[in-house]
């Protein structure tokens, strides 16, 4: 293997349901990219377990934290699969790819990213998916822009692709998954992860950290993928237009239950009739600067729910506060990081 891959990850980076599964399936099937067919959460959950740990210790956790989906199947679901029985990785030798990345981790390991590294081309590698033309690796995890810093000193060659989604859209879809998140809550979430996004781009370069739209990519997927492709200097495949999971057709992300089979706009402005004026209007204000920097217009500027929504805001710093102090099922929830 070209010791040189192993420096070359493409890291996915947004808010939860903004686009990152779409993204990450978009290049799932690409001849020239490595794609790791589930979130690592690694910067999130391995590396602050990972501290003062020896090599032996480092692959011991990789095994608990980074592999173990490929221990996933249906016939005989271990208890790592709680909450995720549609994935069925058995078809892939477990113990082949665990082998695999303590063999390359044994190779070469400065700091704990290699293993990360490792495991991502253990599963290339085991899967057949490695070759002369191959040109990096793929990890998706949401909240991947909050490391760029650590992403970048561990390997200067990486790229960032930062899919950006209308937070009205997004909290939508998100508060499916987390109904107990009011909208002052995503908005303030939404906010710092754009935000960081943004910074992100201006201190590494758009040539490293690259930021679109959910919108563009759903609308104008030809455009926005050849795109990609100059970002990444891959070549243009036709397997970009058709997602994949694991090589196997995919069949979407969605919180409403539906199928996909390509890249459908069909989620695009679903806000307009799934959520309320005021919650709109909540986010509209709290992330009004970044809204306006990638191109989200406001619905509601003027009257009584647009006053509403400005107390909302306001008060809600305080709120979230006494929420400490007066806990209450509608808050208690949001006294989480905003990293959660």
């Amino acid at each position: 293997m070209n010791a040189d891959l192993r420096d070359r990850p493409i890291f996915i980076c947004g808010h939860p349901k903004a686009g990152t599964s779409l993204l990450r399936a978009v290049f799932d099937s690409h001849p020239q990219l490595v794609v790791y067919p589930e979130e690592t959460v690694f910067f999130r959950r391995f590396l602050p377990r990972a501290a003062g740990l020896d090599l032996e210790q480092l692959l011991s956790l990789a095994d608990e934290t980074l592999i173990h989906i490929f221990q996933w199947n249906l016939t005989d679901p271990p208890p790592s699969q709680a909450g995720f029985p549609d994935r069925d990785y058995s078809a892939i030798p477990f113990e082949q790819v665990r082998a695999e990345m303590h063999r390359l981790a044994a190779e070469r390991c400065r700091h704990p990213g290699d293993v990360l590294s490792a495991a991502a081309l253990a599963y290339g590698r085991v899967c057949e998916q490695i070759n002369e033309q191959t040109r990096g690796w793929v990890e998706k995890s949401p909240y991947n822009e909050f490391y760029a810093a650590q992403i970048f000193a561990w390997w200067p060659q990486a790229r960032c692709v930062h899919i950006l989604r209308d937070p009205r859209d997004n909290y939508v879809s998100y508060r499916r998954k987390h109904p107990d998140w009011s909208a002052e809550f995503f908005a303030a979430n939404w906010r710092r992860s754009t935000q960081a996004g943004f910074e992100n781009q201006k201190r590494f370069g758009a040539e490293k950290y690259l930021i679109l739209r959910y919108e563009d990519l759903t609308q104008s997927p030809q455009t926005t993928l050849h795109q990609l492709t100059e970002f990444l200097q891959i070549d243009w495949d036709a397997s970009l237009a058709a997602p994949t999971r694991a090589g196997a057709q995919w069949q979407g992300n969605s919180m409403f239950a539906e199928r996909f089979q390509v890249i459908s706009a069909a989620p695009v402005a679903r806000w307009k009739e799934n959520l309320s004026a005021q919650d709109a209007a909540v986010i509209e204000g709290m992330a009004a600067a970044q809204m306006k920097r990638w191109g989200y217009l406001p619905a509601v500027s003027a009257g009584p729910t647009a006053l509403m929504a400005r107390w909302r805001a306001l008060s809600w710093p305080i709120r979230r506060r006494l929420a400490r102090w007066l806990p209450s099922p509608s808050l208690a929830h949001q006294d989480d990081d905003l990293d959660d």
